[in-house]
């Protein structure tokens, strides 16, 4: 009986989605709904495989999927599975896989409105994750969310990451990034301020450039987060800060780094941070494991410990929940051997 279950499950996981709601109203497919949709709209999902997306002009909406909702190769305009150019958009619980396009840099949500909040999204083995057109008006929350095996070349110079925000606040809390490849960065923000903070960015074993890439200065604040860099990433800093020499637009220019644990799981030599322009840089209560370069300006301020085994941690590929962090780092300070 649980046998017969559990196909029943699967059979319907994998069939093609038939309900969709916009404001109550049931409708056959995501296509047959989408002139309903308007400004204000709730538009409800039913578990299933979408295999087109959606393009929508309208604001203040929200698009809410029940379990098992998976967008999947359905990247639709050559851009996303879901591509929003309204104001005011909250997506919740959806899953996106398979998601590319010519231009090599398809993602799960494409954002071309002002202000998205993202929760319970599961982004995965595609070019991106989520990206958004400039507009330092608005915001990107990321909120409970999971992006994995995301990244690569683009088209021209560019490079394909899990997350790339162009906006006035960039906040991802309570989310991952894990083994974003092919040399995309996990976060690449050219946000006026980007908050990381109760979060786990990891490259594993992947092929990524950076965990964390602020290109165009501004305020970089991260905390409560575990950072940490695998053997193949092909750059040695985790996180860049104005590396790429542009014109500076934004009034307040500052890092502040404080309360996480990094591990650097990289044999090749690892830098913390290279940064440039930062008028006030506070990097400090951070537990570093690991060995890295130019140790003398952060081992005052934050406890080093050379190698997992002298923290008395578990070898790689181990990564703790970031919900027993603190309990973690309290650990470490007591039974470990500080460098």
């Amino acid at each position: 009986m649980k046998f017969i279950f559990s196909m029943f499950v699967a059979l319907s996981v994998s069939s093609s989605a038939q309900q969709v709601f916009v404001d109550g109203k049931e409708f056959s497919s995501l296509q047959d709904a989408k002139s309903s949709i308007k400004d204000g709209s709730q538009v409800y999902l039913k578990a299933g495989i979408y295999t087109k997306g959606l393009y929508t002009k309208a604001s203040n909406i929200e698009i809410i999927g029940e379990k098992n909702v998976i967008f999947d190769d359905a990247a639709i305009d050559g851009k996303a599975a879901l591509v929003l150019t309204g104001d005011n958009v909250l997506v919740e619980s959806i899953e996106c896989r398979n998601i590319f396009v010519k231009d090599l840099n398809g993602a799960c949500i494409r954002f071309e409105g002002r202000n998205l909040t993202v929760r319970d999204l599961y982004a995965h083995d595609s070019q991106s994750g989520i990206m958004t057109t400039t507009n330092y008006d608005g915001f990107l929350h990321i909120e409970f969310s999971k992006f994995e095996n995301l990244g690569g070349k683009a088209s021209g110079r560019g490079y394909a990451h899990a997350i790339y925000a162009n906006v006035g606040e960039f906040v991802f809390s309570y989310s991952q990034v894990l083994a974003t490849g092919k040399e995309g960065s996990g976060l690449k923000s050219r946000s006026r301020k980007t908050v990381v903070k109760n979060s786990i960015l990891a490259s594993l074993n992947a092929k990524d450039s950076r965990l964390i890439d602020v290109a165009n200065y501004g305020e970089l604040i991260i905390s409560d987060s575990i950072l940490q860099q695998g053997n193949n990433s092909s750059n040695s800093q985790l996180i860049s800060y104005g590396l790429e020499k542009l014109k500076n637009k934004f009034e307040v220019n500052r890092i502040d780094i404080t309360n996480n644990l990094f591990l650097l799981d990289r044999k090749r030599a690892n830098v913390i941070i290279a940064h440039q322009k930062a008028s006030k840089v506070s990097i400090k209560n951070n537990t570093m494991v690991g060995d890295f370069l130019y140790p003398n300006e952060f081992s005052k301020r934050n406890p080093w410990y050379i190698s997992r085994e002298k923290a008395k941690l578990k070898p790689y590929p181990y990564i703790p929940e970031i919900s027993k962090l603190q309990q973690l780092i309290e650990a470490i300070s007591i039974v470990g051997e500080r460098n």
